[in-house]
Parts: C-alpha cells; sequence; structure tokens
C-alpha cells in the first residue's frame, strides 16, 4: 500500500530499440518484471507493430496506424498500471504527433504482487545506485570529475572537454 504522501514511482513506456517498452532510468528487461505472460506479449506485440507502422525515414506511413499505436498504448499502460499497483505511475508519451503524454496510475492494490514487487526491488537498487554516485561526488570534492571510458576504442571522455578524435589516436 502506498505509504501516506509518498510519491509514486514513475514507469515510462515507450519503444525505443531496447527489446521492452518499459523503462525506469534504464530499460526493464520484461524477464525482469515478474509481468503476466500474456500482457508481456501484448507488450511486444505492441512494439512490433510501431516498427512495422513507421516508413524508411521513421514517419508513420498513414495516420491511422500512428491513432491505433496511441490507442493501444494507452489500453496497454492501463494494463501495465492495474497489476503495478498504487505504488506506480505509468506513463506514456505517444509519438503520435500532437498526442498528449498520458498518465496511468491505480487507485488500488497491484492485480499482480510478484510484478508489484519487481518493480519496487529495481526502483530500490537505482534509488541505492544513486545514493553511492551521490556520496562518491560529495566524497570526491569539487574538482572532481566525469570520465566514461569506452572500452573497444579505449577512449576517455571527459565532461566538457573535446571528444577524442580519430586523428589523436595512435
Amino acid at each position: 500500500m502506498l505509504q501516506e504522501n509518498a510519491t509514486p514511482t514513475t514507469v515510462r513506456m515507450f519503444p525505443d530499440y531496447a527489446d521492452t517498452v518499459l523503462w525506469l532510468v534504464y530499460p526493464v528487461d520484461y524477464a525482469d518484471t515478474d509481468l503476466s505472460p500474456g500482457l508481456i506479449r501484448e507488450l511486444e506485440a505492441w512494439e512490433r507493430t510501431y516498427y512495422e507502422a513507421l516508413d524508411a525515414d521513421f514517419n508513420w506511413k498513414s495516420p491511422k496506424d500512428a491513432r491505433a499505436f496511441t490507442k493501444t498504448g494507452i489500453d496497454l499502460a492501463g494494463q501495465v498500471a492495474n497489476e503495478l499497483g498504487e505504488e506506480f505511475v505509468v506513463e506514456f508519451a505517444s509519438y503520435e504527433t500532437a498526442a498528449p503524454t498520458y498518465t496511468v496510475h491505480s487507485r488500488r492494490q497491484a492485480d499482480n504482487e510478484g510484478a508489484s514487487t519487481a518493480f519496487s526491488t529495481i526502483a530500490a537498487e537505482l534509488e541505492a545506485e544513486q545514493e553511492r554516485v551521490t556520496q562518491l561526488m560529495a566524497e570526491a570534492g569539487p574538482s572532481a570529475e566525469w570520465t566514461a571510458y569506452a572500452p573497444l576504442s579505449g577512449d576517455v571522455f571527459t565532461w566538457g572537454r573535446r571528444a577524442p578524435q580519430a586523428e589523436d589516436r595512435d
């Protein structure tokens, strides 16, 4: 049950070439969700129809396809919200031109306690990671800098600096 004054966790729903349409900061693999198998099949089918409805330039093949994508997305967002329960909000921003962002929040306990627990666990892990990063930043002090390492190229990227160019490499 959602604690009084607690903010529900937002699950975003959209296709983006991640083999899932569910996102909690990062894509959430269906195998980690414990959502009902039927709902997972519907989400996968919806994602497939999205890609099939696009032309080679990633435009809708027809307005009818765009409307169908949005209509199905709203329905699926409601199904996901019901399985997850009141501790979650499902946000769906359609790629249909001028479509609003739809937010679905179940006002009852989860229809699928396993899915609710799975998403709560993932959300808690992400929150713990954010707290760890915040602590590391505090310990590092004001002169610390963020870097990213690309293992295949060996490049190191530092925030605010020019990215390594091909001519910079040996």
